[in-house]
């Protein structure tokens, strides 16, 4: 009997120290944070545009009367700091696309970079009423106030900036 509880035992300390049996493979580290793009929008990279100066008081005070903006893929042709408006440093090319829904909301898809530089992308629903805004939904967050004046190919947008000012956008429409 002995025998046996010594044979037993030794092969129950065998079977511990044996490696275990094969395991499906799988990888040492789990994946990485998947980056979710807000948009596929594409800037003109040959149309590099930098923030102006400072614009005068008269002119940033000037009202823009809103309108009907329509939906299609804008440029930017000009930018202008207002107050303590940041901006960006060097050049950029920006594109902005604005689609409609079938609830009557607009969405705004911008698409920003520097030459040889990575994109810059978020998107945001643009309401008018009871104010003008920007509500971020991919890219940044939170609101900002908006002024806009459109016309049938042409987009200005005045959007508060994050350094206290404003930036003066100007965009025309894709032919």
């Amino acid at each position: 009997m002995r025998a046996f509880l010594l044979t037993t035992a030794f092969a129950a300390l065998v079977a511990g120290c044996s490696p275990p049996a094969q395991q499906a493979e799988r990888p040492d580290t789990p994946p990485g944070p998947t980056t979710v793009a807000c948009n596929d929008v594409t800037p003109d990279a040959a149309r590099q545009v930098a923030v102006g100066d400072e614009v005068a008081t008269a002119a940033a005070a000037s009202d823009l009367r809103g309108g009907s903006i329509a939906p299609g893929t804008y440029d930017l042709t000009s930018a202008s700091r207002i107050g303590a408006a940041a901006g960006w440093a060097g050049t950029r090319a920006v594109a902005l696309e604005v689609t409609e829904s079938q609830n009557g909301g607009v969405t705004f898809d911008w698409a920003g970079a520097e030459t040889g530089g990575a994109t810059d992308r978020w998107a945001a629903s643009f309401t008018e009423a009871p104010q003008p805004r920007l509500a971020y939904t991919c890219g940044r967050i939170g609101e900002v106030a908006a002024e806009f004046a459109a016309q049938s190919n042409a987009l200005q947008l005045r959007l508060q900036d994050g350094a206290g000012g404003q930036l003066a956008l100007h965009f025309q429409r894709r032919g």
